[in-house]
């Protein structure tokens, strides 16, 4: 078979003898090749495509077979080749998803963050509630945002009161929740207050 070639690839060129040729192959072989990839690999779509990649190699080879048998071979070896080929590959696919499998993606790891840093918010506001009276009104205040100048004005306290209360406050509500929390988001939550 002489297939004519065009810029590195196949050309629709073929004489009407070529083409025949091709089609009686193709029609001749292509069911029984796909039943015998299937004993490799019980995809029918895979063996399809597995056995269509063979006749497109044929054609792009231009090999040219002495006898029958010696095609009939020649297609056959092919097929079992590509299909071990297909089951190495599948292989791999599975063993680097099952290796996978365990690892949390990107938006359950912020899923999972996000919830941490809210248990770690509404326990951290509980034991505000458990904070000596002065120290848990500066913290009150600060939960709502304000400064140290204006919780100072708000309390009628001075400002080194104020960043006293927050020190003694931080370490008491530490002290209590680290047990609890893990640390570096209670440290995070901590720091987003300014303490």
């Amino acid at each position: 078979m002489d297939n004519k070639q065009s810029n590195g690839g196949i050309s629709n060129t073929f004489s009407p003898s070529e083409r025949d040729t091709i089609r009686e192959l193709f029609e001749q072989h292509y069911t029984p090749l796909v039943l015998f990839a299937r004993n490799y690999v019980p995809d029918m779509e895979a063996d399809k495509d597995i056995v269509q990649e063979i006749f497109l190699a044929l054609i792009e080879s231009a090999k040219t077979f002495g006898t029958p048998d010696e095609l009939k071979a020649y297609l056959y070896t092919a097929v079992k080749n590509k299909c071990l080929k297909h089951l190495r590959h599948e292989k791999v696919k599975q063993e680097y998803s099952d290796a996978h499998r365990d690892e949390p993606s990107e938006e359950e790891t912020y899923f999972n963050r996000v919830l941490e840093e809210e248990v770690c918010y509404s326990l951290l506001v509980q034991e505000i509630e458990l904070l000596p009276d002065q120290c848990q009104k500066v913290f009150k205040l600060i939960l709502e945002g304000k400064a140290n100048p204006v919780i100072a004005a708000d309390l009628h306290i001075s400002i080194e009161t104020v960043k006293s209360h927050k020190q003694s406050g931080k370490k008491i509500l530490h002290d209590r929740l680290v047990h609890i929390v893990e640390r570096s988001i209670l440290l995070f939550i901590l720091e987003k207050m300014g303490l």
